[in-house]
């Protein structure tokens, strides 16, 4: 299907379903709280999600996406768009042969020993396939993961189509701005290229295997370089399955896993500052021994160490109620800036947050719901949140959701509370705090050097009238201000004048004046009066 064909099929499918219909009205009673508006969301929600279905993976995973930003939409389109699934129907077996011939120039069964033609999964991108290859005398296991026929041509295009429709968009749907679209569909597509280059996939697997050694962290699959490309992986084969299996054992070892998944997620994210961002039950095998497994590294997220350091103090902060060092980590995330306005209302929304999850124990709290009331106090005060925090909330509530699977009875809050302050600990120890400042001790140094000659050289050229304040105003609005000055000014002699007249004739009326001459002046006076009026309009007119 050519670009123009593909266009066409997309615009008529939002046109049939009234999305754009649908999505104006929302925009418009957008902050209003009732029973017709939680309707035209969940309906605006499975328009959507139908939409996505019917126009193909790219727009699915695009839909995956939209379901983690609770910063824009309402938890009612939320629900919807997580119904989202991109288990597709497999491949056939001769593009895969071709898929494979083009990127290695060899038939499959001419480098495997084995290659099972029934795949073990079928995604909307790619599809894995038993195999096995020798290494050595020995003959291993492995699993070929292979992009499906022509999805990098399918994927640009598409990508392209969406950028081109959200310009036109743009322009008639009122308020979309706010949502920031354009963003939001640039990290996709960037996201998605990486997504669909194995490459990249690869690199993510060695980089994860590299960090994480400790006993503690969750294993992966190793990867076989000379038998991977950008369109194919292969790695090795895992005697497992999917942790689906494990919620009909016994409790405890059920408990036990979900909190070797906490305590290796918390070590990937704060401590490392790279993790695996798809936790879901179908990328996480278990093996006869209990070895948890992470596969499909496609999607990663980071977290830089600031964010790290501000995020510990927003929990921190949340521990002990103290709203100020929640404040200062939002500000040192670089969210907020510093407005003496508006900070005090900002802690005040902050507090009343607080307090509302205070009273209630950890086994009633829901992260999803905390999470969702954070959101929509950042979008409140116009807070853009960057991709690597969303990215970091998307993991966490997706882990929220396994774990509640694994332990009934207990909330993935309650056994995560007891790791996190143990980290938090850890992260502000004195060594760690020591390593924190080290960087910044020559600044330090520098500053207190220079200070006393800095300050002397500012104090003489003060006695010497030499010292200036640089107006760092542009052009615009150096005119923009002395326009307003000089209106100002006028408006104030025209005052004073008027002023001076008033009590003049006043005290002429107290006076035994012939009354004749008192009207010359009366008349004298409102002429003057009209005169300067008018003068200072025609001089304000003629400036701008």
């Amino acid at each position: 299907m050519g670009y123009k064909k593909r266009k066409l099929e997309i615009i008529k499918k939002f046109i049939s379903l009234n999305i754009i219909l649908d999505g104006r009205k929302l925009l418009k009673n957008k902050g209003e709280n009732s029973k017709d508006l939680s309707e035209l969301e969940s309906h605006f929600g499975k328009n959507l999600r139908s939409l996505f279905e019917e126009l193909g993976p790219v727009f699915v995973k695009f839909g995956q996406l939209l379901s983690t930003r609770r910063d824009i939409f309402s938890e009612n389109i939320i629900t919807e768009l997580e119904k989202l699934q991109d288990d597709v129907k497999e491949e056939d077996f001769e593009n895969i042969k071709e898929v494979f011939y083009e990127e290695f120039s060899k038939d499959i069964y001419d480098v495997f020993d084995e290659f099972e033609k029934k795949p073990l999964a079928s995604g909307s991108i790619a599809q894995t396939h038993l195999a096995t290859i020798k290494v050595g005398s020995l003959e291993r296991k492995v699993v070929v993961k292979i992009q499906r026929k022509d999805m990098d041509k399918r994927v640009v295009e598409d990508l392209k189509i969406m950028n081109d429709l959200y310009k036109k968009l743009e322009i008639k749907l009122e308020g979309i701005k706010s949502f920031n679209f354009g963003e939001i569909i640039q990290e996709f597509s960037l996201s998605l290229i990486r997504e669909i280059d194995f490459e990249v996939e690869k690199n993510n697997i060695k980089k994860y295997r590299k960090l994480n050694i400790q006993k503690k962290d969750l294993l992966s699959p190793d990867v076989y370089d000379s038998y991977s490309s950008k369109k194919i992986l292969t790695m090795e084969y895992i005697d497992g399955k999917s942790i689906r299996t494990v919620y009909e054992k016994r409790s405890d070892i059920r408990k036990e896993l979900a909190e070797k998944i906490i305590g290796a997620y918390v070590n990937q994210m704060f401590t490392y500052g790279y993790f695996h961002a798809d936790p879901h039950p179908g990328n996480i095998f278990v093996d006869d021994n209990l070895n948890i497994y992470l596969i499909d590294f496609g999607i990663v997220g980071n977290l830089s160490e600031n964010y790290r350091y501000q995020i510990m103090k927003i929990f921190l902060g949340a521990s002990f109620n103290e709203v100020k060092l929640i404040t200062d980590a939002i500000i040192g995330m670089g969210l907020l800036e510093f407005d003496s306005k508006k900070i005090g209302d900002f802690e005040k929304r902050i507090q009343k947050l607080l307090d509302k999850y205070m009273v209630m124990s950890l086994n009633q709290m829901k992260l999803a719901d905390l999470i969702r009331d954070f959101y929509t106090l950042l979008v409140d005060y116009s807070i853009k949140i960057p991709s690597e925090l969303t990215n970091f909330a998307k993991t966490v509530l997706i882990l929220e959701g396994l774990i509640e699977k694994l332990v009934y009875k207990e909330s993935f809050l309650e056994l995560a509370l007891p790791i996190a302050k143990s980290m938090v600990f850890k992260i502000f120890s004195p060594d760690l705090v020591l390593d924190r400042i080290r960087p910044k001790m020559y600044d330090t140094y520098s500053l207190i050097k220079e200070f006393p000659q800095t300050t002397l050289n500012i104090l003489r050229q003060l006695a010497r009238g030499d010292f200036r304040i640089i107006d760092q105003k542009s052009e615009e609005e150096r005119k923009s201000y002395e326009k307003t000055e000089n209106q100002k000014t006028q408006a104030i002699i025209f005052l004073g004048l008027c002023l001076i007249i008033a009590s003049s004739l006043l005290g002429l009326a107290f006076v035994e004046i012939d009354k004749n001459i008192l009207k010359a002046l009366l008349v004298t006076s409102l002429f003057l009066g009209f005169f300067m009026a008018f003068a200072i309009i025609k001089n304000i007119y003629r400036k701008e």
